[in-house]
């Protein structure tokens, strides 16, 4: 009898007898992770709290403030043909947007809508095919289109917006 005790004894202990280190222990492998973002969060609390007491400091080449633009007028689209160097005709399609200063009312401006639209068509018909498709002669395009409207006597023209161009 005494040995069969023994024998259960023995088999008993070979069930339970595994290679220490061998298989992944996954209640470690979450403890750590867990410990490791508690500390993560730790550190940008401190972090925070230290620099949380300074307030932000602009930039030095902030942008200058810009006044929010005062009326502005949307023109109905422009339809015209540019000649190209060789003669043959492209269509155009040029829709504006005129910007007035905050001084001026809408209905100051509305009498001078269609010499404003006179120019710009006149002005519009001079340009070449090469002139109006080239992105580099945009900035001087919209400078002589607000020179020319200051000019019809529409008082306080700001800026001249050029919301649409299309050119075939």
């Amino acid at each position: 009898m005494s040995e069969k005790k023994d024998d259960k004894a023995d088999k008993a202990g070979d069930k339970g007898d595994k290679p220490a280190g061998k298989g992944v222990n996954l209640v470690g492998v979450v403890i750590t992770a867990v410990l490791a973002g508690a500390a993560a969060f730790g550190g940008a609390k401190v972090a925070g709290a230290r620099a949380g007491g300074h307030a932000p400091q602009p930039p030095a080449h902030a942008a200058p403030h810009i006044e929010p633009p005062g009326f502005t007028l949307a023109l109905e689209p422009f339809l015209v043909m540019a000649a190209d160097t060789n003669r043959r005709t492209h269509p155009m399609r040029v829709v504006l947007a005129v910007e007035f200063e905050q001084n001026v009312k809408e209905e100051n401006v509305r009498p001078f809508v269609p010499r404003i639209r006179d120019f710009t068509l006149t002005y519009l018909r001079s340009l070449t095919y090469e002139t109006a498709s080239n992105p580099e002669h945009m900035d001087h395009f919209r400078a002589d289109l607000l020179e020319r409207m200051r000019g019809t006597g529409a008082v306080g023209v700001s800026r001249v917006l050029v919301t649409d161009l299309v050119v075939q």
